[in-house]
């Protein structure tokens, strides 16, 4: 199964090690987010790593295990699709992830109840993700 990932899901990933990360790592999936995903989760690392309660070594160990499993997707292929998503996310600071699914036309993975207050892009949450397998 293909999904474009949130990045709250991975940052969930790495706090919580819990079922997300085993879906992440475990699971049967292709995932992918978009390249400012990876700068999101940098910015805030510092942040991440006191609540995990991790050296940086750590930090970066479970964040490269976790990558491993996810597909960085660069803007030019999505870019085209930003204004539809535009109007169509219900949270304007989604809206790239909106993009992404829409250019790749793949479900998104979050865990945001009002990004599925839409009807164009599928939109599962961790719940329903593990409900598959």
């Amino acid at each position: 199964m293909q999904l474009v990932v949130d990045t709250n899901v991975l940052i969930s990933a790495l706090l919580a090690r819990s079922k997300t990360y085993e879906l992440i790592v475990l699971g049967n999936l292709e995932l992918f987010i978009p390249e400012f995903s990876l700068e999101e989760i940098d910015k805030h690392k510092d942040e991440l790593r006191h609540r995990m309660e991790v050296s940086e070594e750590e930090f970066n160990l479970v964040l490269n295990l976790i990558l491993l499993h996810v597909s960085v997707v660069g803007r030019e292929k999505y870019k085209t699709f930003e204004n539809e998503a535009k109007k169509l996310c219900p949270d304007p600071k989604d809206f790239t992830f909106f993009a992404l699914a829409l250019a790749m036309k793949i479900p998104i993975w979050t865990n945001e109840v009002r990004l599925k207050n839409q009807k164009q892009v599928v939109v599962y949450n961790t719940k329903e993700i593990m409900g598959f397998f």
